[in-house]
Order: structure tokens, then sequence, then C-alpha cells
């Protein structure tokens, strides 16, 4: 399937651009398709350090070069070791499997990382006088488990960046995802035909996703939940020793 590519407004004049937060994640890979049918795109990937940075970031170059996007990727390691107790980030932190509890959940939170990794894409997109900012949050079964995954530190943070860009270029910030569900996320990019196999979600660095972290069973289920095929290659060993994520 072809990947939509925005045209110029009637008048002539180049579609307006949006800067897109984009992991090489599954959802941010769906959130700039999304916007690729409406605007020019300037994906936004960041290493900061993650344990899973090698596979995320050359998926994320996948995905771009897919939808001939401008891409930068933003590099901020020396934050990676002053992030302690944060499995993504501390080596001496084992990423959780299985079941999502809230111990888990707090694993794997990095304090502030949507208000930090937002900080410099507004200062991109105010200098490059993007319309938009986006971001592939959504909601999950169990709401909102990241204090700075909710609608209302967005609508915060939208206020803040009116007072820090007064007498500048002030872009909005945009969640079109905010209310969905991750299946739904998946069924949406089915039909948009975003290469969500190009994807990488797992949370740890190896060739194939494990399939047994929070992040690959929330993909598992996501897929399961929407009936759509999962593409995705797995460790099939660990998957099993793994229960099955699909729906109850």
């Amino acid at each position: 399937m072809r990947l939509p590519r925005s045209a110029p407004r009637p008048d002539g004049t180049p579609a307006p651009l949006a800067v897109v937060l984009f992991s090489g994640g599954l959802d941010s890979t769906v959130l700039a398709v999304h916007y690729a049918r409406t605007h020019r795109l300037l994906l936004l990937s960041f290493d900061y350090g993650q344990r899973h940075r090698a596979p995320e970031l050359a998926a994320g170059a996948d995905v771009a070069a897919d939808l001939e996007a401008e891409h930068h990727t933003v590099t901020i390691t020396g934050l990676s070791p002053l992030l302690t107790g944060c499995s993504l980030t501390d080596p001496d932190e084992q990423v959780p499997t299985l079941v999502p509890s809230d111990a888990a959940l707090r694993s794997i939170t990095i304090p502030n990382r949507n208000a930090f990794i937002l900080d410099m894409a507004v200062a991109v997109a105010t200098a490059r006088q993007a319309e938009v900012v986006a971001l592939g949050v959504h909601h999950t079964r169990e709401g909102y488990p990241m204090p700075d995954g909710r609608p209302d530190f967005f609508e915060a943070y939208q206020e803040m960046v009116r007072l820090a860009s007064r007498g500048f270029h002030t872009p909005r910030i945009e969640v079109p995802f905010i209310s969905m569900q991750k299946e739904d996320i998946v069924a949406y990019g089915a039909r948009l035909g975003a290469p969500m196999h190009k994807s990488w979600t797992c949370y740890l660095d190896g060739p194939v996703h494990c399939g047994t972290c929070i992040a690959c069973m929330t993909r598992r289920s996501a897929y399961a939940r929407s009936a759509t095929p999962d593409p995705t290659h797995y460790d099939r060993e660990a998957l099993d020793d793994a229960s099955d994520p699909g729906p109850p």
C-alpha cells in the first residue's frame, strides 16, 4: 500500500509542518503516517541512553525512510547515568516481564520524560515555524499510568508553551490518540497502511522482540484484541515459557 503524502494547499503554499516525537515504536509510527496525510513531517527521535536504543533508533530510521520524512535524533545520553532506579536506563535494574504490576510500571517510568523531550521538540517547532508538536500517548485499561501522559498534563503544558513562547511562534501540542487503546491504534494503523512491522517496541536490546517484557506483552495483546495479524518477530523460546496475552 502506498503511504500517504501531504499535498500543497490549494493556493500552492506548502502543507504545514508537524514535529512528531518519534521513537520508532508502534504508536509513533502510526502517528507519523496519520500526520503525513496533512502535514510535512519533521520526525524527532531521542537517544537518552535507553537500553533498547540501538534497535529502536534503527527502526525509527527505517520508518522515516519509508515516509521520506526529515528525521533527526537528539542525543542526550549524559542524562542516563543520573536516571537511577529506572530499568530502561539503569543497568543494575531488571526490565520487568509478564504481568504489569504497579511496581513494574514504576520501574519503567522515566521521571518527567514527556516534559523534557517536549521542551526540545517545542524549541525546534518554534524555530521551524511548525504548526503542531505531536505525541502518540494513549489510554490504557488501567487509565493513564504515566503522570506525564495524562490529558491534564498536556493541557497545562500547552499553557506553559504559550507563556514561554510569548512574542514568538507558538506551536500547538496535539495528542490525537489520547482517548484510544493500543488495539485501536493497531487497527487504525492497519487501515492507514502504516509500516508497523518495522516498528520496535521491546524494552530489551536484541535482534528480535523478546515477547515477554511489558512493552512486548502490550504489543502482542493489542494485535490480538484488534484481530490484526501480528507480523512481529518474537523470541520463540521466551514465548514458550510465557502465557498467552490475548483477550480474556
